[in-house]
C-alpha cells in the first residue's frame, strides 16, 4: 500500500458577491488564493458561465505569482452586462515543464458566484 499526500490551494470565498466598482458598469469581488503547494508558484485565473464557456473579465494578472504557503488578495472585475452569465470563479494552478513529474497534478478550485 502507497501512501500519498494530496496537494491543492485555496481560493476563498467559496461564495463571492459581486458589489459596484467605482467605475459605472462594473462590478467587483476580492478573493483570496493561498499556494500551500510548495511545486507550484503560479496559479491561472477565469470566470465561467454555466456551461463553462468562457466569461470577460479583467484583472491585474491573469497569472498569478504566489509563494508556498503565502497568501494573495484578488480583485475580479466583471462588466453589469455579464453579471447574469459569469457563474464560476475559478483558480487553477500551473505546472512548470521543469517541475514535471510522473504523479504531478494540477489542481482546479472554483467559487460559485452568490
Amino acid at each position: 500500500m502507497w501512501g500519498s499526500q494530496a496537494l491543492g490551494h485555496q481560493f476563498m470565498p467559496a461564495y463571492p458577491k459581486l458589489e459596484p466598482s467605482y467605475v459605472d458598469g462594473i462590478l467587483i469581488t476580492k478573493m483570496e488564493l493561498f499556494n500551500s503547494r510548495n511545486d507550484v508558484e503560479y496559479y491561472e485565473l477565469s470566470v465561467y458561465d454555466s456551461d463553462w464557456n468562457s466569461v470577460p473579465f479583467a484583472t491585474e494578472e491573469r497569472i498569478v505569482n504566489i509563494e508556498y504557503l503565502k497568501r494573495k488578495t484578488i480583485e475580479i472585475y466583471i462588466r453589469e452586462q455579464d453579471r447574469s452569465k459569469a457563474v464560476y470563479i475559478c483558480s487553477k494552478s500551473k505546472i512548470r515543464p521543469s517541475n514535471i513529474q510522473a504523479t504531478v497534478v494540477s489542481s482546479r478550485i472554483c467559487s460559485k458566484i452568490k
